[in-house]
């Protein structure tokens, strides 16, 4: 299996151009808090002022979609690319692999895989049978009305999609499911998981998870109008991140974010074969 050790010992495999591998260095918590806060203001002002403001223009859905969204997802991803010639190592494949964890999974990892999917589709109904708490209580901030209806038409599903008559149109789905898997899920796990992780554990050790998954719950605050809304997503976070650090590998957290995302695609895909 890949994992840092061979890019701190400089393993053929793990090799840039110059045929050295710079050693992988531990990341503070002041730098870790930066990389995630960042990240999530550029996120929060995309979705809670530009995109409202978009609304009230008269923007269509569509083009409000593509202008608010995916730009912040894709510099995620131009991002973990940077951080990578940041520590001076070669944007080679097998670069790219070993630093981001992206080699074979261990005989174990597709156990994990599927016991972190079934816990994240378990921890996202659970919590409000078991708690009974209301949704609405812990209230942080309300988000802008606009940003709540985009929201909800974007996961309604039905015959149209933003505003797009879906029958037949099979090219909605395949670019949004291009944008999903290439902006969102590779865009945020090389990133958290990639980029940010394995340079934590080495200043964090085993409790790293703990406090990567509280990070990264924190960086969605644009969607958590209320305390619960946070703590709700916590399990989800905390077990994403305990599983790649518990692995060394990034393919569990991309795999289960994939399914996690996956009701708007197969809305979408409904909506094509009505």
């Amino acid at each position: 299996m890949s994992n840092d050790n061979e890019i701190a010992t400089g393993s053929a495999s793990a090799r840039d151009s110059s045929g050295l591998v710079p050693p992988l260095k531990p990341i503070s918590f002041l730098t870790t808090f930066l990389l995630f806060a960042v990240p999530s203001a550029i996120f929060s002002f995309s979705l809670l002022v530009l995109l409202p403001a978009l609304m009230r223009r008269g923007f269509p859905s569509f083009a409000i979609f593509n202008l608010t969204f995916l730009p912040p997802l894709a510099m995620l991803l131009i991002a973990s690319l940077a951080g990578l010639k940041l520590e001076g190592r070669s944007l080679t494949w097998p670069v790219i692999r070993n630093r981001f964890r992206l080699g074979r999974l261990p005989r174990y990892g597709w156990l994990w895989i599927v016991g972190l999917c079934v816990f994240e589709i378990l921890a996202s109904v659970l919590p409000g049978y078991v708690f009974q708490v209301s949704p609405t209580s812990l209230h942080l901030y309300t988000a802008p009305k606009e940003f709540s209806d985009f929201m909800g038409a974007l996961s309604s599903g039905g015959k149209d999609f933003l505003g797009i008559p879906l029958h037949g149109q099979w090219w909605v789905f395949f670019y949004f499911l291009f944008g999903l898997i290439v902006f969102n899920i590779f865009g945020e796990e090389l990133w958290w998981r990639g980029y940010i992780l394995p340079r934590q554990e080495l200043a964090q050790g085993r409790w790293t998870w703990v406090v990567h998954g509280v990070l990264w719950d924190g960086f969605h605050i644009f969607y958590h109008q209320t305390a619960w809304s946070f703590l709700a997503y916590l399990p989800v976070t905390l077990s994403i991140a305990y599983v790649c650090q518990k692995t060394k590998n990034t393919w569990p957290g991309i795999i289960s974010h994939t399914v996690a995302n996956a009701a708007v695609p197969v809305a979408i895909l409904r909506g094509i074969l009505s």
